[in-house]
This record gives structure tokens, sequence and C-alpha cells, in this order.
């Protein structure tokens, strides 16, 4: 399996999102293990990053 790509990437939309959604219910049932782990680890870090990149409401009381 190649390795994962350390760049970052714009998130997707959510257009985009649900789309992949979609294509993965396709290929899920499909999956060994190993691939549903890659793939869990994948979603939990593009998670992480869009929040982190999403813009957040500005508290004056910091």
């Amino acid at each position: 399996m190649p390795a994962r790509s350390a760049r970052r990437t714009a998130p997707l939309s959510d257009a985009e999102a649900e789309a992949l959604r979609l294509q993965l219910l396709e290929i899920i049932p499909r999956l060994q293990r190993h691939h549903l782990l890659d793939l869990a680890d994948t979603l939990h870090e593009a998670a992480r990053e869009r929040r982190w990149t999403e813009p957040r409401p500005f508290d004056a009381r910091v």
C-alpha cells in the first residue's frame, strides 16, 4: 500500500464529503481489516485537520 502523503490539502467541501461518503459505502464491504484500519486513521486525521482549519468566532473574554 502506498504511503500517505504528508502534505496538507484543502478541506473537503460538504458536497465533496458527501460524494466521498457515498463512494465509501460502496467499497467498504470489500475491504479487509488492515484497509479499514488505514481508512479509519485517514478519516480521523482529516477530521482533526478540518477542525483546526475552521474559522472560530473571536472571543474577547480571553
